[in-house]
């Protein structure tokens, strides 16, 4: 049931890329009509005659001719292959199922193998081939393997000019061998990353190949082909030879940030190996994530800090920086740190909603600090503040901005407290410590 289901998507995929991608790339490497290896009489009027009738649609009546030209001028013109896929594709979609339209097929596969004899192209035709097989007999598991080997051997001779549909066909094949358990993940995971090498190598921006490689990208990550598991029982091995090669440890990254396998021992390694190789503040704010899920925060806090110091930096990617510094300080309990780290993050980013939550928490936290039990409540003035700025600065947390700001009212101190420290409501009020914050005077 499963490889039914696999292979159902396999032939639809099959099927869209003849209609999306051939249309686009039907005109071959060899433009012109007529080769001169044939020139007889005889076999330009069998060109003739069933050109007449291709060019009007009518391939009932040119196909006598086409025959006769395909069987007796096997060298006299590529565009008869190109015309016979046409008619036969035609045939066979109208066809009844039986044994009249399998040697339909029969015939379109031959017609491929006559082209790539008389005028060579190996690597586009059988291409071309491998996604008429999969087409009309991808749901028989011989074939799709048949149709594999094709597809392996068209990338292998493209390479950078291989065909998108063909990239595609060859991951979706491989994982349809994979689900049948045919082919192991290693495989499949060695044929994507050969797919990424081959669109790696095409220079310049192109939308058409970040389209291919995000359909790629998406297939794999369908079937749960780069788990985590998978992806270190793949990359062991080779890790230890390739530690040092910045291409291996770049691509290694990609891949697991792509599964969200940002835990693996394997990628924390990679990273920090990355760093002391080609140190930057992107790869140090990625190895400062990846400690922090690890809740190894002592590491975070170098690697942040690295991170914030680096050059060329927009001011939006820093604020984040320095909110994730102060959020690691306030994990350590170290919270006049965290006050610190958390307005940087808001001198960049005054909209950083989360930043002022964090900075009010951090007030609150830090309140032992600042003297008696009045002086203490002050920090729940000083945290008010913040609280009502997140909420009026970013949407995204203005409900648990509001809830924070009702959770705190009761900790404000008493009418008699204030009256006793000759205080009015509304009065300017300096928090002390490192809060050292001007507020107002509130009452519970």
């Amino acid at each position: 049931m499963r490889f039914q289901m696999i292979n159902r998507k396999l032939i639809f995929l099959s099927a869209f890329l003849s209609i999306i991608v051939l249309p686009g790339i039907s005109q071959d490497r060899n433009e012109s009509i007529y080769s001169s290896g044939e020139d007889s009489i005889a076999c330009g009027k069998h060109l003739s005659a069933y050109r007449t009738f291709f060019k009007i649609d009518l391939y009932e009546y040119a196909l006598e001719t086409w025959l006769k030209a395909f069987n007796d001028c096997p060298a006299s013109s590529e565009m008869m292959y190109l015309d016979g896929v046409t008619m036969y594709r035609s045939f066979i979609k109208d066809a009844p199922e039986g044994p009249g339209k399998e040697g339909l097929i029969d015939t379109l596969l031959l017609i491929y193998d006559r082209r790539m004899e008389n005028f060579g192209g190996e690597g586009n035709v059988l291409g071309r081939k491998a996604r008429a097989l999969l087409t009309y007999r991808g749901a028989e598991l011989e074939q799709v393997q048949d149709a594999y080997q094709m597809l392996k051997k068209s990338l292998e001779l493209e390479g950078k000019k291989s065909q998108d549909a063909v990239m595609l066909l060859y991951i979706s094949t491989g994982i349809t061998l994979n689900q049948a358990g045919i082919m192991d993940n290693n495989q499949v995971i060695g044929d994507y990353f050969q797919v990424n090498g081959i669109l790696d190598q095409i220079e310049g921006r192109n939308s058409r190949r970040d389209r291919t490689r995000a359909s790629i990208d998406e297939l794999m990550l369908q079937e749960d082909i780069l788990s985590c598991e998978a992806l270190d029982r793949y990359y062991e091995p080779q890790f230890e030879q390739n530690k040092n090669d910045l291409s291996f440890l770049k691509k290694l990254i990609k891949v697991y940030t792509m599964s969200v396998c940002d835990r693996s021992e394997i990628y924390a390694a990679a990273s920090e190996n990355l760093y002391s190789l080609e140190p930057s503040p992107e790869t140090a704010h990625n190895l400062a994530i990846i400690f922090i899920s690890s809740k190894d925060y002592d590491k975070a806090k170098v690697f942040l800090k690295e991170a914030v110091q680096g050059e060329n930096i927009n001011k939006i990617s820093r604020a984040e920086w320095y909110y994730e510094l102060a959020m690691v300080h306030s994990n350590t309990k170290e919270y006049c740190e965290a006050i610190a780290y958390a307005r940087e993050a808001i001198k960049l980013n005054g909209n950083h909603g989360k930043a002022y939550i964090l900075l009010g928490d951090a007030f609150i936290a830090s309140r032992d600090r600042l003297g008696d039990d009045f002086q203490q409540r002050t920090a729940f003035w000083a945290a008010s503040d913040k609280f009502n700025k997140a909420a009026s600065v970013d949407p995204s947390v203005a409900t648990e901005a509001r809830q924070m700001l009702n959770d705190i009212l009761g900790q404000y101190p008493s009418n008699e407290e204030i009256f006793f420290r000759d205080l009015k409501i509304g009065d300017s009020y300096q928090v002390g410590g490192c809060i050292n914050e001007e507020s107002i005077v509130r009452s519970r």
